[in-house]
């Protein structure tokens, strides 16, 4: 044969190859732009027939049908699952409902998580059921939350009750089963113990749409929920009545939301503490907009300063007597929480809310509509909306516990509009608020102990709604109280200064470590849910993250030997994000992260598979695969690159796989459609401890 022959051969076979390369590539970057997809064929088994099994004692009620002449005791059945008939149960529903009550005898309310089967026009009959073709926009329900509850019906399509335990519950009998349902469950929430979530897909809601992208667009934005809205007013303010609370419900003419207005008795002194040091115009604006724009009179002004200058000093005194305060002068180096504690301790009042200098009151109800959350009695910390100074741009809507540590979720975005069922809107329970405006009971606080002064800086609002939670106690993200927040003047940007940058992870760090169950858990979103982005959107769950987590040790092998370093080719470009020990949660197994991202520049990234490389000290070598990433923001960096969509890496050893020593990492390159191999030092170097 030729060499011409063998040429055209060559060029055939490489041609092949690089189709299979590309069809790979192209199908992994398909699911990957839809991880909830992948989530789906990862978490649940759904093998075995698409029918359900039968269980006896368990009935289906659609909640359609629940109008003014029904009654649950026309039903023979123990248990009765709620549903909407607009929708489908999941294939495993029956049987996972009777397995929750089955293993919590206490529990009579449960309710699951759901989807959106979304409908087209031109759904061939054999994709029916093809849930590749249908399933959108998962909706994790939060654990057990009064205060979401009293906003709107979040249990949502599915939930399933004990019969027996609740058939004295009057009914409500109105002609529209959207009341007498959110009536039902307030009343059967009031007397029948803390309901149970099962943190699983149980149905599917019917969506039509063609356009997949508008379709989820609008469920982002819609408030469209049962008990939202005045129109179920008369049905929040009778559930006041019975539980002896004072208060009434205000509809926001713009929002067209409905809140409660708690009131307690005597209308009790608030005492604000507020951190400072040499800002004396931003001090000034934040305590001269709480005079002009609160509505609630009976409070108190605390202003801890650590050490302003005497200019400052003489500046703030002569202004108390424009605006009266309490000024504390107590120089020491800045520690948020220290400065807080001591406000307390010269604070009379029976609340506390702890305010950052750089806010800024601009609606008299807020104080009274956050006073009157925190009177109630299963209410820890209470938190405000705050936007960023003169706009409508979200700068806090609550604390969330994300996969990259706690987090302001919508921060940035345009709270013109609601967000994934709500949560720039309604009233939510959440894992945590910001210290920036947080008030609470003053005894409480300080049963607590105040402010962990061990986190001086970041994460001690964390810590203390931590806290709160471990005692039982809702944290709670008032939404209709709204300030605007002056962020960072104080500080400047921890992000953009290396040396705050690492106490701010130092910090972090100590946080999971007082608070090693709420790493990377937040049972108010679900682990779906609590990616480190603004938005509200699945994320890519890592193998040592999964339900079912299997045994992945025998992932790593034993490699070659590194070739001569002078004839490598050193042409990776490598950067490695985490690399170190890690936990994930409490009684997970603890293992080593190694992540980042990596291309070949110049070339067409769609024809390498990459593996990493670790060398001990006595340069035995370890090869252990990589799980590859979609990163939209590197290929957005990268725009004269080929297929780098999917440069991101992951992988992990669990503890106990490799002996103690300190590895070097390296990365290697095999081009598919060659024999061509790359190397590189990833310039890290992986500890493993004793």
């Amino acid at each position: 044969m030729g060499i011409g022959m063998l040429d055209k051969v060559k060029g055939i076979l490489q041609r092949k190859l690089y189709k299979r390369c590309r069809e790979e590539y192209d199908s992994e970057l398909r699911s990957q732009t839809d991880p909830y997809l992948l989530w789906i064929k990862e978490n649940e088994n759904t093998a075995g027939g698409s029918a359900e099994e039968s269980y006896p004692s368990l009935g289906v009620v659609y909640m359609e049908n629940c109008g003014s002449a029904f009654s649950i005791a026309d039903y023979n059945k123990e248990f009765l699952l709620f549903v909407s008939g607009d929708g489908r149960i999941a294939v495993n529903a029956f049987r996972e409902v009777m397995r929750y009550f089955d293993t919590h005898k206490a529990v009579n309310i449960v309710y699951a998580d759901e989807d959106v089967w979304r409908i087209c026009s031109d759904d061939k009959e054999q994709d029916a059921d093809d849930e590749n073709a249908h399933r959108i926009f998962p909706w994790t329900k939060p654990m057990w939350s009064p205060d979401t509850l009293f906003s709107f019906f979040y249990f949502g399509n599915i939930f399933a009750i004990r019969r027996e335990a609740l058939t004295g519950i009057e009914w409500l009998g109105d002609a529209d089963y959207r009341k007498n349902i959110y009536d039902f469950i307030l009343k059967a929430t009031e007397n029948s113990g803390r309901p149970g979530h099962i943190e699983k897909v149980l149905f599917h809601a019917y969506r039509r749409g063609e356009n997949r992208r508008a379709v989820e667009e609008e469920l982002m934005h819609s408030t469209d929920f049962i008990g939202a809205g005045p129109g179920y007013d008369a049905i929040r303010e009778a559930a006041m009545a019975r539980r002896g609370i004072k208060g009434h419900m205000a509809a926001d003419a713009r929002t067209g939301i409905s809140y409660p207005l708690y009131q307690p008795d005597n209308e009790p002194l608030v005492s604000i503490v507020i951190p400072s040091k040499d800002n004396q115009d931003v001090l000034k604006q934040c305590i001269r907009s709480i005079y002009a724009h609160t509505d609630y009179k009976s409070f108190e002004i605390i202003v801890v300063d650590n050490g302003s200058t005497a200019r400052v000093r003489i500046g703030l005194e002569n202004f108390k007597q424009e605006c009266p305060f309490t000024y504390l002068y107590v120089p020491m180096d800045f520690n948020f929480s220290r400065m807080c504690n001591i406000g307390v301790r010269e604070a009379k009042g029976e609340y506390v809310l702890l305010l950052n200098d750089d806010m800024e009151a601009i609606d008299g109800s807020w104080l009274s509509r956050m006073v009157g959350q925190a009177s109630l009695a299963h209410v820890g910390a209470v938190g405000a909306k705050l936007l960023y100074p003169g706009s409508a741009k979200i700068q806090h809507a609550g604390i969330t516990n994300t996969v990259s540590g706690p987090g302001h979720k919508l921060k940035g975005l345009d709270d013109g509009v609601s967000y994934y069922y709500g949560r720039n809107r309604f009233v939510y329970d959440m894992i945590g608020v910001t210290a920036a405006c947080l008030l609470m009971r003053r005894d409480c606080y300080v049963a607590l102990g105040g402010l962990f002064e061990g986190l001086a800086v970041a994460y001690n609002d964390v810590d203390l709604c931590f806290r709160l939670c471990g005692r039982g106690l809702y944290n709670v993200q008032r939404n209709d109280a709204v300030l605007y927040h002056h962020e960072s003047l104080s500080r400047g940007d921890d992000m953009q200064d290396e040396g705050k940058l690492k106490r701010l992870m130092e910090e972090k760090n100590l946080l999971y470590k007082r608070h090693k169950k709420f790493f990377r858990q937040d049972p108010f979103i679900g682990t779906l849910m609590n990616s480190g982005d603004p938005e509200y959107a699945c994320r890519w769950l890592e193998g040592y993250e999964l339900v079912n987590l299997s045994d992945c040790d025998d992932r790593l092998t034993e490699g070659k030997r590194l070739p001569d370093v002078g004839s490598m080719n050193n042409a990776i470009m490598i950067v490695v994000e985490d690399c170190g020990r890690e936990s994930f949660g409490e009684g997970r197994r603890t293992y080593y992260l190694i992540k980042g991202w990596a291309y070949v520049p110049g070339a067409d990234n769609a024809r390498y598979k990459f593996k990493m490389l670790l060398v001990n000290s006595a340069g035995k070598v370890w090869e252990l695969p990589v799980q590859k990433r979609y990163r939209k923001d590197v290929a957005a960096i990268l725009p004269d690159e080929t297929n780098v969509e999917l440069t991101g890496f992951c992988s992990w050893i669990f503890e106990g796989t490799l002996a103690p020593d300190t590895y070097e990492l390296w990365m290697t390159a095999k081009d598919c459609c060659s024999r061509q191999r790359l190397y590189r030092n990833m310039e890290k170097k992986l500890v493993i401890e004793k």
